[in-house]
Parts: structure tokens; C-alpha cells; sequence
């Protein structure tokens, strides 16, 4: 056993530290969070608790994980494109309580600020 697991399993509830320890996160009743982008993006970094389901194989990974069409599930991205064709896909299986978050970096308030430009006609 790691070390890590010890440790989860001295400050957590024995289920709740089985849960983690499996690398399933702990939902207490709330929605799922899917990351969608690829393996090596998401571990570079990811929210706490979400769960790798890439984009492309969305449709077979949520149907074997979460077979209930009720399942609240929230979708992230690195920029939201993947994890909107992520949302079409699951509605179009029956998924009724899809969400698409878009970005990490939007949902942590850490998108950069989006600049219009503007080209006006000079007078002549």
C-alpha cells in the first residue's frame, strides 16, 4: 500500500479512502465532472475529483461508467470545443443532464481577457 493511501485512509472516512484509492472520485450525490481532453493534458493538470474520459471515446466511457441517462455530468475542456462535441454526443445517447463547462482555465477564473480589435474606415 502507498503511502499516500495510508494517509487518505488515517484522515478519511475506510470508504471514502477505498474510493480514492481506486482513482474514482468522490461524488456525494453531486454531479460527475468529466475532463475530455487527452491523458497527458489531463495529467498535467485537472480539477480535483474529475474523471479522464477523452473526447474520443466519450460515448463508450460514460455509457460503462455512468449507465444512468440522469446522471448529472458537468464537461471540461481546454477550450470548450471538445467538450461541446463531448455534450452533442451524449444527448444524442439520451443524457438528459449534460453540461458544458468549457475551459479549465474558465471554470477557475483564469482565462485570459479576450481583446476585440476594432477596424474603423479613415475619413479621407
Amino acid at each position: 500500500m502507498t503511502r499516500l493511501a495510508v494517509l487518505l485512509m488515517m484522515i478519511t472516512t475506510p470508504l471514502m479512502a477505498s474510493t480514492l484509492v481506486r482513482g474514482e472520485p468522490v461524488r456525494n450525490n453531486g454531479p460527475v465532472w468529466i475532463d475530455v481532453r487527452s491523458a497527458q493534458e489531463y495529467q498535467q493538470d485537472h480539477l480535483p475529483g474529475a474523471v479522464l474520459i477523452p473526447f474520443t471515446r466519450i460515448a463508450r466511457g460514460v455509457s460503462e461508467q455512468y449507465p444512468d441517462r440522469n446522471t448529472s455530468i458537468n464537461l471540461y475542456g481546454a477550450d470548450g470545443v471538445r467538450s461541446r462535441m463531448a455534450m452533442e454526443a451524449l444527448q444524442a445517447l439520451g443524457y438528459s443532464r449534460v453540461e458544458d463547462l468549457g475551459s479549465l482555465n474558465a471554470i477557475r477564473g483564469t482565462e485570459p481577457a479576450t481583446v476585440t480589435i476594432s477596424h474603423t474606415a479613415d475619413s479621407q
